[in-house]
């Protein structure tokens, strides 16, 4: 019998309850109670995705209020009288998703709606957004273990040491041994029992594992049957690869597991197979901790780098060259500092928005401020996974194993994905490095040779033009900053444009579905029969992004007619396509107009625009994790118990009602708070006798 997790894609048949259409009609009560029960059950039952799309809805329509509200009281008068409702909610909605779409030209509105954009931006970005993820789900890991602990008078003065010792760590390190009152001789022999049987469950399995051995002599039944070359004969195989050998089998030797206690055993995912109930309580312990460290980390991350891009950038504006491009490209009171401030913010945070009209056009020549925005451009969304892992990698390589602090960073390293959505294993990150900076690298070249002969390009110098091409590469797929108006540029790079910012999500959202530790029943497949997964996960996607895309097009293209058939500056059928995936990519880049500075969308009629705000939030939410996913999942939870008891070897125990769900997880619990206590303890002692 299948679990009732799986969901196999195409062949999902109806439920027993659903009837025949004509028979629900002679029963209209019992129709309309069915509906009433399938919409409380199915579609007001909030989950991570729901949660994610109201907490964004909730706050661009609270924001565009208040900016809406501001415009009334002090804004300016030339936007036809005052801003419109529908301008303000377009500039909320498209700051919230770090879009960079624009409406109206940021010059023109108020200081405080600016601040109030530029904190949109920070609270919708990746990087935010996903923290605090980490924060919500510490905090319900911690509510959940106060629950299941309410009997124990032990564990629940656990609950209170730990909260003490997290508050005051120095006192935590002076802290004496904490100990436990039980039955010694018991738990002992539970705890001998569970090895026993475990060593048997090993040996069992290498016994029953098949011996696989390699002929050496394949050659004419391989490719394509010709004579072997040189160096694929065996002599010469085994002595190259002898060195990469030796360095795997170091490698191999020396990866430990110092954050448990006991022998591991993992599967091509990472994840723990044949775990009994002493082995998962310590789990749960060091998997909290690690939880505990990443939000430190991610904090710091994020605070890091906005002061340093604040550093180097907000004195640097202030230089007279500076000053004097800023006044000349755009009259008025804007003011350097704040100018500054605000790049750094749209750079973190992608956001595609900019105090300068005309964006960073008036500074295609100064390189100190176009490296800045570009590294935080990189270090914001495009290659954050790579940036966080490195820095957990470099802080586990200055931190003691046997320590609290790289116990939680090894187990970060080995096991990224049960702890956070963007955190992935070495080769995963490996290969989005290099998809992202192949990428990238492509489009700088097509920027040089397609804009051959362009005279908007041919006119820059050699240097600024080598620059500003990989600039604009740099930032093309999420940031939306650019040094040039894209009317300008050569009509096939405008289409490798659109082709870059179609797949601007897709090497994170596939490292996403890769690494997925639920993956098998995330997509439908059978365990241990995910080959085709990224293949799968690739046609998904796709399927999910084109269609709404090509509706929005198709709806925007009936209300613009007009438009169109007059060919209205800025109006055609490829501009507004160009529109379209630049929304959906949450990416900013526009074809404009060419009697303004703000995006196409600011010539749309209301209709259209509203059509783009529905755009822009579904292409803000296309690259989150699927439903099934541990990273995402509330602990305690009854669908992330069921998965873990699965995947960690007890699938076929067919006991998952809720009271023996409650029973184990409540033992679980305590055996958290066991081990937090045990080893903190253990460490307070140490630095006593030391």
């Amino acid at each position: 019998m299948k679990s009732p997790l799986t969901i196999f894609p195409g062949t999902m048949r109806p439920p027993a309850h659903i009837q025949d259409p004509v028979e629900v009609l002679k029963h209209p009560k019992e129709a309309k109670k069915h509906f009433i029960t399938y919409v409380r059950e199915e579609v007001l039952v909030l989950n991570f995705y729901r949660t994610h799309m109201l907490y964004f809805i909730i706050v661009i329509l609270v924001s565009s209020v208040i900016v809406y509200g501001e415009g009334l009281a002090n804004g300016s008068t030339e936007f036809d009288g005052r801003l419109r409702y529908i301008d303000c909610l377009f500039l909320c909605c498209s700051a919230m998703t770090t879009t960079g779409l624009n409406t109206v030209n940021l010059g023109n509105i108020t200081a405080f709606q600016q601040a109030v954009l530029a904190v949109l931006l920070f609270i919708g970005n990746v990087t935010f957004v996903s923290t605090f993820v980490v924060l919500i789900r510490r905090h319900f890991f911690r509510s959940k273990l106060k629950e299941m602990v309410t009997h124990s008078r032990a564990a629940r003065q656990a609950v209170e040491d730990i909260e003490k010792q997290e508050s005051n760590k120095s006192q935590a390190k002076k802290g004496g041994e904490m100990t436990w009152k039980g039955n010694t001789t018991a738990h002992n022999s539970d705890n001998q029992r569970d090895q026993h049987l475990r060593k048997r469950r090993a040996c069992k399995e290498e016994d029953e594992a098949p011996m696989i051995k390699k002929s050496a002599n394949v050659h004419h039944q391989s490719g394509l049957g010709t004579f072997p070359a040189p160096w694929e004969i065996g002599i010469v195989r085994r002595f190259v690869s002898y060195p990469f050998r030796k360095l795997a089998r170091d490698r191999r030797q020396k990866k430990q597991h110092p954050y448990v206690s006991f022998d591991v055993k993992f599967d091509n995912r990472g994840r723990f197979h044949a775990l009994d109930e002493m082995e998962r309580r310590e789990l749960g312990g060091v998997e909290y901790r690690a939880r505990g460290t990443l939000l430190y980390i991610l904090c710091a991350y994020q605070i890091l780098w906005l002061a340093l891009g604040t550093v180097f950038l907000v004195p640097y504006v202030y230089r007279r060259e500076v000053v004097e491009i800023l006044h000349s490209a755009q009259p008025g009171n804007l003011k350097p500092g704040w100018f500054g401030f605000f790049v750094v913010i749209t750079g973190f945070c992608n956001g595609g928005l900019n105090l300068l009209n005309a964006n960073f056009i008036p500074l295609y020549k100064n390189y100190f401020i176009l490296i800045v925005e570009a590294v935080l451009t990189v270090a914001g969304n495009t290659q954050f996974p790579i940036f966080l892992r490195l820095l957990i990698w470099t802080l586990s390589k200055t931190t003691s194993q046997n320590s609290s602090l790289g116990q939680s960073l090894a187990f970060l390293l080995h096991h990224p994905r049960r702890c956070f959505i963007y955190l992935f294993p070495s080769k995963e990150t490996w290969y989005l490095l290099t998809i992202q900076i192949s990428i990238d690298l492509t489009m700088w070249v097509l920027f040089e040779i397609l804009n051959i002969g362009m005279p908007a390009v041919d006119a820059m110098p050699t240097n600024v033009r080598v620059f500003d091409g990989l600039f604009q590469a740099t930032g093309l797929r999420t940031s939306g900053a650019y040094i040039i108006t894209m009317t300008s540029l050569a009509p096939a790079l405008l289409i490798a444009y659109l082709i870059a910012m179609y797949i601007s999500s897709f090497p994170i959202v596939m490292a996403l579905r890769q690494t997925n530790t639920y993956e098998e029943r995330s997509i439908g497949l059978d365990k241990g029969n995910s080959s085709g997964g990224l293949g799968l996960h690739l046609k998904r996607q796709l399927a999910y992004d084109i269609w709404f895309q090509m509706f929005a097009w198709f709806l925007i293209c009936i209300v613009e007619r007009h438009k169109l058939v007059i060919n209205q500056d800025g109006f055609s059928m490829f501009s507004i396509l160009f529109e379209v995936t630049s929304a959906y990519g949450t990416v900013g880049l526009s074809t404009g107009v060419s009697y303004d500075n703000y995006s196409l969308s600011g010539a749309f009629q209301t209709l259209s625009k509203v059509i783009m705000l529905a755009v822009i939030l579904r292409g803000r939410h296309k690259g989150l994790p699927l439903a099934i996913d541990r990273s995402i999942l509330i602990p305690g939870e009854d669908l992330m118990h069921k998965m873990d008891q699965e995947y960690n070897g007890y699938g076929d125990q067919k006991s998952s009602n809720k009271e023996r769900i409650s029973a184990q997880g409540t033992e679980a619990g305590e055996g958290i708070l066991e081990d937090i206590n045990n080893r903190e303890g253990d460490k307070g002692s140490a630095e006593s006798e030391e």
